[in-house]
């Protein structure tokens, strides 16, 4: 027994000889390498940091300008977007009021044609009452009227001109010169007085012929008169071949075209 532990012990102390030494050597050279490593990455470290400050100092001044830039350009943007959300307030508000006067033209459009449909039946019920001059002027102007391809501004100023035409002769004595078909079947010139639209008369150069007129159930009527020598003065009157004088004539109180309305 004292012999093997003996022997152990020589053992251990031969390998404790062998492997003290070097073991302890190389345990100590691994915390030297580490830190030399350590310090080569601390020394690069700095030197990417030094880069980086360098490259900092150069690139601030740009990218200072560039940020102010790029407020001024948001500035700019903002103050854009404002104005153009006022203007498209605006152009909505415009947008809504032409409507609004769109739909009103419209609808005083649509009743400006029912006005002048109903005029239009007006005058064509007044036509066949109307003197024979001025009846003959109407008949291509009516025609006018009712033109469905005319505007409604076109139609509307022919309606003015022929009420127009109709006052004018209302308010007034007419002389016309006509060829008429007489009594006695020949054709005669005739010379024609009218008073207002309700009256009229006519009478030939010999005063052969003579006649009073006035609006009929069926239109304008002429009823022969025996007596032609007032209708003749007036003619002459008219005509500044005879001085003006008072002419007594016989004719019958009606009511003229259209004076009921």
């Amino acid at each position: 027994m004292r012999a093997q532990i003996k022997a152990e012990t020589t053992i251990i102390a031969l390998l404790l000889a062998v492997l003290g030494p070097a073991g302890i050597a190389q345990e100590v050279a691994n915390p030297i390498e580490e830190i030399d490593a350590l310090t080569q990455q601390w020394t690069s470290l700095e030197h990417q940091k030094d880069e980086l400050r360098a490259e900092w100092r150069t690139q601030k001044p740009i990218l200072e300008q560039q940020l102010a830039l790029l407020e001024r350009e948001i500035t700019e943007l903002n103050t854009l977007l404002e104005a153009t959300a006022e203007q498209q307030g605006e152009v909505e508000q415009l947008r809504l009021t032409l409507l609004q006067e769109q739909t009103q033209l419209e609808e005083e459009a649509a009743a400006l044609e029912a006005s002048l449909a109903q005029e239009s039946l007006d005058l064509h019920s007044l036509h066949r009452d109307l003197p024979p001059p001025l009846a003959d002027t109407w008949a291509e102007e009516l025609a006018r009227l009712d033109n469905p391809l005319g505007t409604v501004t076109d139609r509307f100023q022919k309606l003015i001109e022929l009420l127009g035409q109709l006052d004018d002769f209302d308010a007034k004595l007419t002389l016309n010169e006509v060829v008429m078909a007489l009594g006695d079947g020949s054709d005669h010139v005739v010379k024609q007085v009218y008073l207002g639209l309700s009256h009229g008369w006519y009478v030939t150069a010999d005063q052969r012929f003579a006649a009073a007129g006035m609006p009929g159930p069926d239109g304008w009527v002429w009823t022969p008169v025996t007596d032609a020598a007032p209708i003749a003065k007036i003619v002459g009157i008219l005509e500044q071949r005879v001085d003006p004088d008072f002419v007594s004539i016989a004719f019958e109180l009606n009511e003229p075209p259209g004076g009921a309305d």
